[in-house]
């Protein structure tokens, strides 16, 4: 079995080094946690597919994707909740046969579209694959308006946004036009194509506190840099949060992303916090139907935990 300490897999993040982490069939021990947690490939890989549903799930709502859109785009008119209408965000392409962007979203009597992308990693590609997702979205609108074959058409406006929660710099440029051959000969021929960049180390954590989203409280929670960071700001989070939908998202968020980082023991205090934070206003039948719910669930978390360490020692044996 091969180890390396914690700080090494954050450095190995942070340089985007292409390290034996991910060869198959091989195991790490993660230490300077309060478990010596074993991640095998299969088990990063699901954390970086946890971490990216996170965010779709977090702007799946629409309450959640109007504050976002007001609070972190210089629009010169705030959006209503009322106006935004989500899209389906599944479509072919002839060069790729599987192709989706995270999240689609349509202003409901404007010819206006936001695109959400979510990137832990910095894809080379990223302009390119924002050029070819806004022509499949102005395609779509052609042909849903039907208008393809109108010569007075107006094609739509499509706005698109990348959440970037990595840790090195953004170093793409932010326009299509400064990525392609530059000559002042063809330079009518540019295509400029500007796409938003939403990155979490742009903002300092007093910026995000005053955003008062919950979008803002999850960056907040993939700045801070030690777990006693951590456990400060996330007490600070759940004390402004009010919403029981944005207690459940936060619960499930402590429980599938940040949990790696601070461990089962921390995560279960977090999110006893986060159910004394519930239990206000709730009636007393849902109250004792969710005690009685909470009491499985952790009995099941301990048997969990102790068939994990049997686990453990089986291996190092």
């Amino acid at each position: 079995m091969k180890f390396i300490t914690y700080q090494q897999y954050i450095d190995y993040l942070k340089s985007n080094r292409n390290m034996k982490l991910r060869e198959k069939d091989v195991t790490y021990k993660i230490f300077n946690l309060p478990e010596n947690q074993i991640y095998s490939q299969k088990r990063v890989q699901e954390i970086d597919k946890k971490h990216d549903k996170m965010f779709r799930h977090i702007l799946s709502r629409k309450k959640e994707m109007t504050n976002f859109l007001n609070e972190f785009l210089a629009l010169k008119e705030k959006i209503k909740l009322e106006q935004l209408l989500q899209c389906n965000t599944d479509f072919i392409t002839k060069q790729y046969k599987e192709k989706h962007s995270d999240l689609i979203y349509k202003l409901k009597h404007k010819p206006v579209y936001f695109l959400v992308e979510h990137q832990s990693t910095i894809d080379p590609d990223m302009p390119l694959r924002i050029w070819e997702y806004v022509g499949e979205i102005i395609r779509k609108e052609s042909i849903i308006q039907k208008t393809y074959l109108r010569k007075d058409k107006v094609y739509p406006v499509v706005v698109p946004i990348i959440i970037y929660t990595g840790f090195q710099r953004w170093s793409l440029k932010t326009n299509f036009a400064q990525n392609q051959y530059s000559s002042q000969n063809y330079k009518d021929y540019e295509i400029s194509l500007e796409y938003n960049l939403i990155a979490v180390q742009d903002y300092t954590l007093e910026e995000l506190l005053q955003k008062k989203t919950l979008f803002g409280s999850i960056m907040i929670l993939e700045k801070c840099k030690g777990v006693q960071e951590l456990n400060v700001h996330i007490n600070k989070i759940i004390e402004e949060i009010n919403d029981p939908k944005d207690l459940e998202a936060l619960a499930e968020i402590i429980t599938n992303i940040i949990v790696f980082r601070i461990g089962q023991e921390k995560a279960n205090e977090i999110l006893e916090k986060i159910r004394r934070k519930e239990e206000l206003g709730m009636s007393p039948v849902t109250k004792m139907l969710l005690d009685l719910e909470y009491k499985n669930w952790k009995k099941g978390v301990k048997e969990g935990e102790a068939k994990g360490k049997e686990k453990r020692n089986y291996e190092n044996d």
